[in-house]
């Protein structure tokens, strides 16, 4: 997604006879929960008082709203703001969910390639994202595109995003700010300018896998050596890449690292993330660094992967993992793993204690949760 589309996932709108006194439009691609803060500010209220009032006895901020609503919920917040039932399903991440994976609702738990918040009641680990001089310029708010994992970088401003604030390291949770605050560009915790952040330039590669996924959503495909990849066959393949690279990383060995580096990756520079999270639950710039690498490996092409593949003979089990199943696009590599793998016996791990690097992983897992 460039500049000059720089709006795509959903148009400005504005109210038409609201029973409140005051709502705020719809922003270009604002995500409904930044819209609902924005508009508990403007009434001088929090925003639980407000959503309380709208729905009693639901607790919406104990879920994650941008996932979606129900059509009753979303007829009786249509009614009371003046904007469009249609205009409010826009806003939530649904439309994307549904051109992903063609299913009407979310399924239970993380979903593959979207952010996810971390919630315990009212408090988070994570899952927004923003822009720091997209906040500067214009009025604050939250986009969709700032809860899609791919995205890591603003596309206008080139630079990385931040998913928490520079100055107590909170994650970013719009839902707690309260008046005397007027808008959400502010921490939660100490009230610190979001808009001031230090930022980083982008990483070239991973803004280029993010542009080309963003193409995909306006019907277009991808092409992968000889073949073209719809939205599906590109997400499965990225998600298998990410999935190797990863696999890798904990197992390097002298065949692997000359693999990669047949496909221009440099695993001496790709670091293990160190809580050992999803994809889903890392921070942008982790995110970044692993999305820059499998577009290098796109880049390269199918035969080249292959063909490293056969040169270098690497074992099955890492390209070929259980977590996912082999992209179609690579069905030539399925075809020599399957024949070299044949009367192969399974590797029996031995009882032994966990590894320091596994202990310290479980730990920074354990910091997260007390960020919250």
């Amino acid at each position: 997604m460039d500049a000059s589309n720089r709006y795509q996932w959903r148009a400005h709108t504005s109210p038409v006879n609201a029973q409140w006194p005051a709502v705020p439009s719809l922003l270009e691609d604002e995500i409904i929960s930044s819209w609902l803060v924005r508009c508990a500010l403007k009434h001088g209220c929090e925003p639980t008082t407000l959503t309380n009032d709208v729905w009693p006895g639901h607790r919406i901020w104990c879920s994650d709203p941008d996932r979606c609503l129900s059509p009753e919920r979303l007829k009786v917040l249509s009614d009371l703001s003046g904007m469009t039932p249609e205009s409010l399903q826009a806003s939530t991440l649904m439309p994307v969910c549904r051109s992903i994976t063609g299913d009407a609702c979310f399924a239970q738990g993380t979903e593959l390639w979207f952010l996810c918040l971390g919630v315990r009641n009212r408090r988070r680990c994570g899952g927004l994202q923003y822009c720091p001089r997209c906040f500067a310029e214009d009025e604050p708010y939250y986009r969709i595109q700032g809860r899609l994992a791919w995205h890591t970088c603003c596309p206008i401003h080139k630079v990385i995003l931040l998913d928490r604030c520079e100055s107590c390291h909170a994650p970013l949770c719009p839902h707690l700010v309260k008046p005397p605050q007027e808008d959400i560009g502010h921490c939660h915790r100490c009230a610190a300018a979001l808009s001031k952040a230090i930022v980083q330039p982008e990483s070239p590669d991973a803004a280029a896998f993010q542009a080309a996924t963003d193409r995909l959503f306006g019907g277009y495909t991808q092409q992968y050596g000889n073949v073209q990849l719809d939205l599906c066959a590109w997400f499965e393949l990225a998600h298998w890449m990410l999935g190797i690279l990863r696999s890798a990383v904990r197992s390097a060995n002298p065949c692997i690292s000359c693999f990669f580096e047949n496909l221009q990756v440099n695993l001496d520079t790709l670091h293990q993330p160190p809580t050992g999270l999803r994809f889903e639950l890392l921070s942008p710039v982790e995110r970044a660094n692993l999305l820059s690498d499998v577009w290098k490996m796109i880049s390269a092409g199918p035969e080249r992967l292959i063909s490293a593949a056969t040169q270098y003979t690497i074992r099955s089990s890492l390209l070929m993992p259980r977590s996912c199943r082999m992209p179609v696009a690579l069905d030539g590599l399925a075809s020599v793993l399957q024949a070299r793998q044949r009367g192969m016996s399974g590797h029996i791990h031995p009882d032994t204690p966990r590894s320091p690097a596994s202990v310290l992983m479980r730990w920074n897992r354990l910091l997260r949760k007390f960020q919250r």
